[in-house]
Formats: C-alpha cells, sequence, structure tokens
C-alpha cells in the first residue's frame, strides 16, 4: 500500500515539474504575451486532465484492492465461524460421552 502511496506522489511530482518546465520554457520563448498565455493554459490544461485521468485509475485500483480485502477478510470470518461451530460440536459430543460413560460405570466403593 506504501509502494502505491510512493508512486502516486511520484506520479503528481513528474507531471508538477513537467508543467513547471512547459511554463518556463513558453514563458523564455520569443513569442507574443497572448500566444505565450494561450500556450501556457493549453499545457495547465492538458496536464489538469492528465492528473484526473491518473487519479480516476489509482481510484478504481484502491477502491478494486479494498472490496478484494472485504471479501478475503469475510472468507477468514467464515472459516474461522466454521471452525469454531466444528470445535464445539465435536466438545459437546465428547462432553456426552463422557457422561454417558461416567453413568454406565459401576459407582466406586470406599473401603
Amino acid at each position: 500500500m506504501s509502494d502505491d502511496r510512493n508512486g502516486f506522489v511520484g506520479l503528481i511530482s513528474f507531471l508538477t515539474g513537467a508543467a513547471l518546465g512547459a511554463t518556463l520554457a513558453l514563458l523564455f520563448a520569443p513569442q507574443s504575451g497572448a500566444e505565450t498565455r494561450k500556450q501556457i493554459k493549453d499545457v495547465s490544461d492538458k496536464v489538469a486532465d492528465e492528473v484526473k485521468e491518473n487519479y480516476d485509475k489509482i481510484a478504481k485500483e484502491a477502491k478494486k484492492a479494498i472490496e478484494q480485502v472485504k471479501t478475503a477478510s469475510d472468507k477468514a470470518i467464515d472459516n474461522v465461524k466454521t471452525f469454531i461451530d466444528g470445535a464445539k460440536t465435536g466438545l459437546k459430543k465428547e462432553i456426552k460421552e463422557e457422561i454417558q460413560e461416567e453413568t454406565k460405570a459401576p459407582a466406586k466403593k470406599k473401603a
């Protein structure tokens, strides 16, 4: 889980750096202010779209992982319940058998 988070932070850092680099390149390019502002807007819109798309992908994967953990934990809980029920049944059977044995055995007399 930590690796996924580090990957996401790395992705955001990369995209931020790319946007910053593109913006600086546009600012120092020999063109009019209107052209530069338009290019900056286009680049920032593109980066925003990429970030949103990547966020949506990561959110889907996280939701999928959460569902898998939930399913696995539900199965584990069911297995534990089944084990406990089996153990209770086995213990009840053993107790009944011991009681039957004790009631069948003749009582020992003290000398």
